[in-house]
């Protein structure tokens, strides 16, 4: 079993000590509540990673990404939440070298555990629960040659490691489930000290299909060795979207979005280069509708929407910060660490509500 104790600040150390007991600072008071605490209806229930204007971490739990319920202090910053697919809990991992993996309750916003990385192993800031809830699967690391690994962890005992997946490749990043079971990572591919890479000239990324018990299914690649594959989602059926972070040279604008069947090549989505120099060589989160795609840049402070059919551009909006995007009934909900929560209309309709919350990094959505 490969976790023990590691240095976290005191003052993060005193953070999470409390945060078995922490009131949520953040409630939204009302008397017709759900157990999540917000209004009966239909307002979708969204969670993430925030920063503070002190520089502190914390997961949130808002209703439309605007009204906050539950705030609890992470130590350390946050990146990918994992949803269990029928208990009140989730996950969020340590950005990448992360150091931790955080389990809580949704509905009590209290923490139940908190998984703790060896000096010799690091999370990449990802994970997912098995579709019967009882594994759960994290992308790994070993800090020494960012060797990939998959952990898995039994949730029926106490979330103890029980098995390792290995040998699909260097630096794993997302790692996705689909309806089937079959597991899917998009691979980076580079080998890092902390974040530093070291091997950019033969980095080979890669999207790698896993059965259950860790077999390697199916592995593809894109033409250019140098798109490493980050981010991952999913269409509810068979088509995987894949966001990839360019590692080539700085005036190259190239497509950093694809999608994948099993058995059949990648297909890149489209844009002119002035259009993907948008994204400043770097995509975030992914979501997919049937007809649409939404793809975020943080570092581009932009998000684009494809026609899912043809795969052609139609749009790239400003966003500073563009972070998170999830679905729900046909509509898409994005985030921004500036402060803002956009939602967009199966027609396509843009609507810009402002939030309180300095959205991180990815949220996904609560059912």
């Amino acid at each position: 079993m490969q976790l023990m104790a590691i240095d976290i600040t005191k003052r993060n150390l005193m953070r999470v000590g409390a945060m078995g007991v922490i009131a949520p600072t953040w409630l939204v008071g009302c008397s017709t509540a759900s157990p999540l605490g917000v209004k009966k209806g239909p307002a979708p229930r969204l969670i993430g990673g925030s920063i503070r204007q002190n520089g502190e971490f914390d997961v949130v739990i808002a209703a439309n990404g605007s009204d906050p319920v539950h705030q609890l202090p992470l130590p350390g910053r946050g990146h990918g939440v994992a949803i269990h697919p029928h208990q009140p809990l989730a996950v969020m991992f340590g950005r990448r070298p992360g150091t931790y993996a955080m389990i809580f309750n949704v509905q009590t916003g209290r923490m139940e555990s908190l998984l703790l990385a060896s000096k010799q192993r690091h999370y990449y800031g990802h994970g997912v629960f098995s579709s019967d809830g009882r594994w759960l699967y994290a992308t790994e690391g070993e800090r020494s040659s960012s060797r990939g690994i998959i952990g898995v962890y039994d949730t029926q005992q106490g979330y103890k490691k029980v098995e390792e997946f290995t040998g699909f490749g260097l630096g794993p990043h997302e790692i996705i489930v689909m309806e089937n079971g079959t597991l899917v990572v998009g691979v980076g591919g580079v080998h890092t000290d902390g974040r530093t890479p070291l091997n950019l000239t033969t980095m080979k990324p890669s999207l790698a299909y896993l059965s259950a018990s860790g077999e390697l299914l199916e592995q593809v690649t894109l033409a250019d060795h140098r798109k490493s594959i980050r981010h991952l989602a999913h269409d509810g059926d068979e088509v995987v979207l894949t966001g990839q972070q360019y590692r080539g040279e700085a005036d190259s604008y190239v497509p950093l979005v694809a999608l994948h069947k099993r058995g059949q090549p990648m297909q890149e989505l489209g844009g002119d280069p002035e259009d993907w120099a948008r994204f400043n060589h770097y995509v975030a989160s992914i979501a997919a509708t049937k007809q649409h795609i939404v793809a975020t840049s943080p570092r581009g402070n932009c998000y684009g929407i494809w026609d899912k059919e043809t795969r052609n551009l139609l749009q790239i909006n400003v966003l500073p910060d563009a972070s998170g995007v999830v679905v729900k009934d046909d509509q898409f909900f994005i985030s921004s660490g500036a402060g803002k929560v956009v939602k967009i209309s199966s027609d396509l309709t843009v609507k810009m509500m402002p939030s309180p919350i300095q959205w991180d990094n990815h949220w996904q959505m609560i059912t």
